[in-house]
């Protein structure tokens, strides 16, 4: 089965077979207990599901294989976009990929500049000369404002990296995981393309590790 991001409910439905108002009462009841979530296009019909709602459908072990299988292939998708930013970005060492869903509705500026701040203060609590990141800001699919995916790698284990977030970035739901190579956060970050308002990449030997690259592909 080829997996895509967004879903209509009919074809939600047939995957999971169930019916259209089945995931309709679903999604009523999530937006209840959270209005933020982003598991939905709303703004224009037809309404559109966010692969994520397959898991309130599905067995946590079928749902889990069918999302390995769809990062893998990302994976594999992305190695072979050659001279693309994200096949030379996922050549170099990341130790988190990390989401943050901020409370308040950010302008695009506001929360574009959150993530400079908070390299800022990390390099200068935890320099290192391998520390890098690399972010998106994207809008949110069902509410205003916007928020933040990035991979970052810093000497800093998990429980310290959250409190440091948690102290340096405005209020927002932090998810922090283990960079896992073989689900391409590179790509996933990448996937809406990108243009200069949007992202930006950060590191203390961005060229030396570039030139690196550079050379290690030339010899291949």
């Amino acid at each position: 089965m080829k997996t895509k991001e967004w879903y209509t409910s009919e074809e939600m439905g047939k995957i999971c077979r169930i019916s259209t108002r089945t995931i309709e009462r679903k999604r009523d009841a999530l937006l209840e207990i959270n209005t933020e979530l982003d598991w939905f296009k709303m703004k224009t019909k037809p309404y559109k599901y966010s692969f994520k709602m397959m898991g309130e459908f599905l067995s946590p072990e079928v749902f889990e294989l069918i999302n390995d299988n769809r990062q893998q292939a990302r994976a594999i998708e992305c190695m072979h976009s050659n001279g693309t930013l994200e096949q030379h970005l996922s050549f170099l060492e990341w130790n988190y990929f990390i989401t943050i869903s901020y409370k308040d509705s950010l302008q695009k500026e506001k929360c574009f500049s959150a993530m400079h701040e908070f390299y800022e203060y990390l390099n200068a609590y935890s320099f290192d000369s391998t520390n890098r990141i690399f972010f998106t800001t994207e809008p949110f699919a069902n509410r205003t404002g916007h928020h933040n995916h990035f991979v970052l790698k810093v000497d800093m284990n998990k429980d310290d990296l959250n409190a440091f977030m948690e102290k340096y970035l405005p209020t927002g739901i932090i998810d922090i995981i283990p960079y896992d190579y073989q689900k391409a956060g590179i790509f996933y970050i990448c996937k809406n393309g990108k243009t200069e308002e949007d992202w930006d990449l950060m590191g203390n030997k961005l060229h030396e590790e570039g030139c690196m690259l550079k050379a290690l592909k030339l010899a291949a």
